[in-house]
């Protein structure tokens, strides 16, 4: 090819590249998609208010109230004779009904035990959850679980500090409700391997 030719074509591609560049600058441009309408402040407020009100599950939750004896079997390691002791728990409504209280007063391994923990309903997740502190240590345990309408069993799921790891280990609870006036809970949590074990069962009567 001459030098002529070569001369040429780089002209003809120069040009050709200016043309593609004009079009693209023409072309009008893309359109934005529409924006959604913001919404307005009374819809908002209805929204606010329908997550803030006690609905069936919290209805639910107020048959738990008054007080209860508590017989308590728990396991320290799977395979390990049952400890036994009793307590007593009293459940109490909290802002209208939104939340439950229940404070425990017994013993565990002989001595002096008292815990207080927190139930309630989400309305915005649709998940029940619960808050547990108690004399045994500085820390929470912290569960979740979506329960079925009308169920007699309810699974939760969370977590809780380990003081000999240092790390958050975790745990499972099961309720399972027999009538208005008694219940079972059970919490699970990991054997040294990582297995899961039954570390204690709590029979509910109301008193």
């Amino acid at each position: 090819m001459s030098a002529r030719q070569i001369s040429s074509r780089m002209a003809l591609c120069a040009v050709a590249a200016l043309l593609v560049s004009a079009a693209v600058l023409a072309a009008p441009p893309a359109k934005k998609p529409a924006a959604k309408p913001a919404m307005d402040e009374k819809a908002m407020m209805e929204i606010y208010m329908k997550a803030a009100t006690p609905g069936p599950e919290h209805q639910e939750m107020a048959k738990m109230a008054g007080d209860w004896k508590l017989d308590v079997t728990s396991w320290p390691a799977p395979g390990a004779p049952p400890q036994k002791s009793v307590a007593t728990a009293k459940f109490e409504p909290l802002l209208g009904g939104r939340f439950m209280q229940q404070r425990v007063q017994g013993d565990m391994g002989g001595q002096p035990f008292e815990g207080i923990g927190y139930e309630g309903f989400d309305n915005v997740s649709k998940e029940h959850f619960g808050v547990w502190i108690d004399s045994m240590g500085t820390g929470t345990m912290l569960t979740r679980g979506k329960c079925p309408a009308g169920a007699k069993t309810c699974t939760m799921t969370g977590s809780m500090n380990d003081p000999i790891s240092g790390k958050p280990t975790k745990v499972r609870e099961v309720v399972t409700r027999k009538d208005d006036n008694s219940f079972t809970f059970d919490m699970y949590g990991p054997d040294p391997t990582g297995k899961e074990f039954r570390m204690m069962e709590i029979a509910y009567t109301r008193q």
